[in-house]
């Protein structure tokens, strides 16, 4: 489900996670300047005093990170919110310990922030400004084209970042059984802004030339158009196969909230979809359908 299309529950909130266990555990031995720095992330605003702070802390840690932890930043900052037992599961072989022992080194540094869902309590990690920084400067320059973010968004939209995670996770487990190596990660509102920037421009055009238009540009982002829009899918893997050549999969995460026009539509633009088990098994009949005939993927 795109952005767009979220909304933000009154009920719903991202909080300080501080009074929780594993937020006591990953806080736990905080020499006090760093300390004092978290209370201070936990600000919208940056001071002049506060990015002052920031570049110093930047110079303080770049020396110590490792690729491990490269490789833990770049999966925050990829999908800007994760959750905590997905990241233990996925980057740190199903050992909380171990991720609470490597992320804890990296909340005490001022470059990740944690923040606990209520009434779920599911904690959610993302990077500082901080972190964020310091991974651009840091990350692997093979992959320089990847887009980082930082900061937290709406509660539905880090649970649905963070889902997108496992979604990710389960097709690069695929794309690189078979030989391949994704080498980008490509979220919606990354595609939504480079096609919506393109798409203002037609409003002074004929309709046939705007249909003609758009057209182009759906191709020329490597999608299609259907029933006169442009669908975006929720993620796009490009990868380089095992014969070097370039490609591309588009993936889309269905809900049990999507009703028959969603379905088709993600289905005729070409994208594979995929459900947690428990929405799989109530949305398969609906895939049966002879206007979207295609297999759904348990996640």
């Amino acid at each position: 489900m795109s952005r767009s299309s979220r909304e933000n529950s009154h009920d719903e909130r991202l909080e300080s996670s501080s009074v929780s266990p594993l937020r006591r555990d990953i806080k736990a031995g905080y020499p006090s300047h760093s300390a004092q720095r978290a209370v201070a992330e936990n600000r919208d605003d940056e001071t002049p005093d506060d990015q002052i702070i920031d570049r110093a802390l930047e110079r303080e840690h770049s020396h110590f990170l490792n690729q491990s932890d490269i490789k833990t930043l770049t999966d925050i900052g990829t999908f800007r919110a994760l959750e905590f037992n997905d990241l233990a599961h996925y980057r740190y072989s199903g050992d909380p310990t171990d991720a609470r022992k490597h992320l804890g080194k990296l909340c005490r540094a001022g470059l990740v922030r944690s923040r606990i869902s209520y009434p779920e309590r599911t904690i959610y990690l993302t990077l500082t400004p901080v972190g964020h920084r310091l991974l651009a400067a840091n990350r692997d320059r093979e992959n320089p084209k990847q887009k980082l973010y930082h900061g937290f968004v709406k509660t539905r939209e880090a649970r649905h970042d963070a889902a997108l995670y496992r979604l990710c996770s389960q097709a690069v487990g695929r794309i690189e059984h078979t030989g391949g190596r994704v080498q980008r990660v490509i979220l919606d509102f990354e595609l939504k802004q480079s096609i919506n920037r393109k798409l203002a421009k037609l409003n002074s055009l004929s309709r046939a030339e705007q249909v003609h238009e758009r057209r182009r540009i759906a191709q020329e982002h490597g999608l299609r158009v259907v029933h006169g829009k442009i669908p975006l899918p929720d993620l796009r893997l490009e990868y380089e196969g095992p014969d070097q050549q370039l490609a591309k999969v588009d993936l889309e995460l269905v809900t049990e909230h999507y009703h028959r026009g969603n379905l088709i539509a993600k289905a005729k633009a070409g994208f594979a979809m995929y459900a947690f088990a428990e929405d799989a098994a109530r949305l398969r009949p609906a895939m049966q359908d002879p206007e979207i005939m295609q297999d759904i993927l348990s996640l």
